[in-house]
């Protein structure tokens, strides 16, 4: 009842007011000016809602005595008393065609009419079309963004999970490899950590959305085909929401992990390492947002792993890149670990990066206190940092892009 009473009060600001409703009560059917009735696409009356029970009185079928008119009427065009009552109705309403039943029909106009009071504009002008939605694009992101932002203040629990989780992998993986990072004797320990710390970002923020993002994926399925927002505004918020409690959590792990393991205590180093850190993270949310918004989340599930395990396979982790078979070269160059594993070898044991001190161990000999030796064993050089760079940002935007494609795709096929 309030919200019909508030749909009177706009209508009689001037606006125009189209709803469909079912079954409504005998009080609230009163409240709406015009009635329009269908069966199987024909008009059984367009008029007046006071007029309704005059008008079936008049073709001699009369709302019994405390029958609801709407209940009644909905049971006419439904069939309930015979398809020829059907029948009288669209030839009494002449299909739409008469207009007595308004309160003022004279008032109205045809067709012919309406066209020489606002007459079509000139089709031989190009004119700019009309947007499809009534605010433009910043209000919309300004919209969404606040609305993110109240959303992860309302639920925490994910965001302290969130940062909970790095904490305490970043803390075990530090006590695992504790001090890997300064003695030359423990380089491929080392090594195994920096591994560690890629597959930790990728498949935290991968599994993450993949799981999360579906659940997303219904509201927007309804409010993008009401035209509240565009795909782009949605997109732009769904992406800078998530930005913050990120790179803190990247942060956060780097820090912790960096410093147990004893990684060298350079500020170009570490940050070379934190944006290594910072791209595979993206990536991996850009993936997972490839990977949800075609699949489901069972589905989902299954597609992350899966799709993990090649980019691992040709990361140059397990084989080295020199010894891959030619015919599978071609798959270490759309892996996104493996521009992610050298950048982070770079940033610990390039940069022409002195001898390593191995008396942890005390042994009398230390095949990788030359950190040039580690690199030429694993195949990789260590001025290939920005080269890296370039390729994780054409992934990033790749993913990104691809995701963004897929949610038009998914969005476009749903109509």
């Amino acid at each position: 009842m309030q919200v019909i009473n508030l749909l009177k009060i706009l209508a009689r600001q001037g606006r125009t007011i189209i709803c469909t409703i079912h079954q409504p009560s005998a009080s609230l059917f009163q409240l709406f000016d015009l009635v329009y009735v269908l069966s199987k696409g024909d008009c059984l009356y367009q008029g007046a809602t006071n007029k309704l029970l005059p008008y079936l009185e008049n073709i001699k079928l009369p709302c019994p005595m405390y029958h609801n008119p709407a209940d009644y009427i909905i049971e006419l065009a439904c069939g309930e008393y015979g398809d020829d009552k059907i029948d009288m109705l669209i030839t009494a309403s002449q299909n739409g065609r008469n207009l007595q039943w308004f309160d003022n029909p004279e008032a109205l106009k045809d067709a012919k009419s309406l066209r020489a009071a606002h007459p079509l504009r000139n089709s031989n002008i190009p004119e700019r079309s009309s947007p499809l939605h009534a605010t433009n694009f910043y209000y919309q992101l300004k919209v969404l963004l606040r609305r993110g932002f109240i959303m992860c203040k309302r639920d925490t629990t994910l965001t302290h999970l969130r940062i909970g989780v790095n904490i305490i992998v970043g803390v075990m993986l530090g006590l695992v490899f504790l001090r890997s990072g300064a003695d030359g004797s423990r380089v491929l320990d080392n090594y195994n950590l920096l591994f560690s710390i890629l597959i930790h970002h990728m498949m935290t923020t991968m599994m993450l959305t993949v799981v999360t993002f579906p659940m997303q994926m219904s509201i927007l399925i309804k409010e993008h085909f009401n035209r509240w927002y565009s795909l782009k505004a949605f997109y732009a918020a769904l992406t800078v929401i998530d930005l913050p409690i990120s790179i803190v959590c990247c942060i956060l792990f780097s820090l912790i992990v960096y410093f147990i393991s004893a990684q060298p205590l350079e500020i170009v180093r570490f940050c070379m390492f934190l944006s290594i850190s910072l791209f595979i993270m993206f990536i991996g949310q850009g993936t997972g947002l490839m990977i949800g918004a075609v699949f489901n989340v069972v589905n989902g599930t299954f597609m992350g792993p899966a799709l993990a395990v090649p980019l691992m396979m040709f990361a140059g982790f397990g084989v080295s890149l020199r010894d891959l078979p030619s015919y599978l070269k071609w798959g270490s160059y759309i892996s996104y670990l493996r521009y992610g594993l050298e950048g982070l070898v770079c940033a610990i044991y390039g940069l022409d990066r002195p001898i390593l001190d191995c008396k942890e161990k005390g042994e009398i000999y230390c095949h990788y206190k030359y950190p040039k030796k580690f690199l030429d064993d694993i195949a990789m050089r260590g001025d290939q940092f920005w080269n890296d760079i370039i390729a994780l940002f054409a992934i990033l935007i790749i993913t990104r892009c691809g995701a963004y494609l897929l949610l038009r795709w998914k969005l476009m096929s749903l109509r």
